[in-house]
């Protein structure tokens, strides 16, 4: 099944690296960034669809983000704007706006992308433990890289978090069902420093029972830079047609072409 794991090689001594230094090297990373502006490939391909969007990702503590979906030109054809737990989608050629309160589920609701915006946060900080579930952690050490495991918050399901050794890097995050199926994993790679802090220009999500793989990769990332009020606001003309979001079913009907 995908669950199996490879048969690894015996735990070897070295300098071991606890849960605590683990944790606190990732929290460090994730506390010296505050803001970040970087141009973004996403990549989707499910069930034999193929989407790719560029775009712009604006971002600023504690939860501002705006992201510009671009078209051939360069001409913005989407903005979607999170302020906290609001969320605005604009669709620029169709002056359509649709709003209301951000849900983890909200892509798929709209776009019928299996996304999730708690996967687009641990992806912008290679952290699977901003989500604070750090109570019942056990560790792992394969020679150069080592293992976390722990409950999911849905407690049917467990994780195993891999860490590299060297850099002290998340690799993988993988998510395993009751049946010891894999059921979601999300690879880092391409760590650069920017700014001074080591980041992954790539995140692969992949999900084999939807066959679903998204990748976002960052070009020309910044941090720490000063973002102008006006990259959190969304001036929207007055004869926009204007939806909330609890009028959108969970297949994205109200159509929006």
């Amino acid at each position: 099944s995908a669950g199996c794991s490879v048969i690894k090689t015996e735990p070897k001594a070295s300098i071991p690296l606890d849960n605590r230094s683990i944790l606190t090297t990732l929290k460090t990373r994730y506390d010296l960034v505050n803001t970040m502006r970087t141009l973004v490939n996403f990549k989707m391909e499910s069930r034999g669809k193929k989407d790719e969007v560029r775009g712009i990702l604006n971002y600023e503590k504690p939860e501002k983000m705006s992201v510009y979906g671009m078209g051939p030109f360069n001409e913005p054809k989407v903005i979607a704007l999170v302020v906290e737990q609001t969320l605005q989608i604009y669709f620029v050629a169709e002056n359509e706006l649709i709003k209301g309160e951000l849900t983890d589920d909200v892509l798929k609701r709209i776009f019928d992308i299996d996304l999730r915006i708690s996967d687009i946060r641990s992806a912008i900080f290679a952290n699977p433990f901003l989500d604070g579930n750090i109570s019942d952690l056990k560790l792992d050490n394969y020679q150069d890289e080592y293992v976390i495991s722990r409950k999911s918050k849905d407690e049917n399901y467990r994780e195993e978090i891999t860490i590299l050794a060297k850099g002290t890097v998340v690799d993988k995050w993988k998510i395993i069902n009751s049946q010891g199926e894999m059921i979601q994993e999300i690879t880092f790679s391409k760590y650069r420093e920017v700014g001074g802090v080591l980041r992954p220009l790539k995140a692969t999500i992949y999900r084999p029972f939807d066959n679903t793989r998204i990748s976002i990769e960052s070009v020309n990332p910044e941090i720490n830079i000063k973002l102008s009020k006006t990259t959190f606001e969304l001036p929207i003309p007055e004869d926009a047609k204007i939806y909330r979001l609890s009028e959108i079913k969970k297949n994205g009907e109200i159509n929006l072409q």
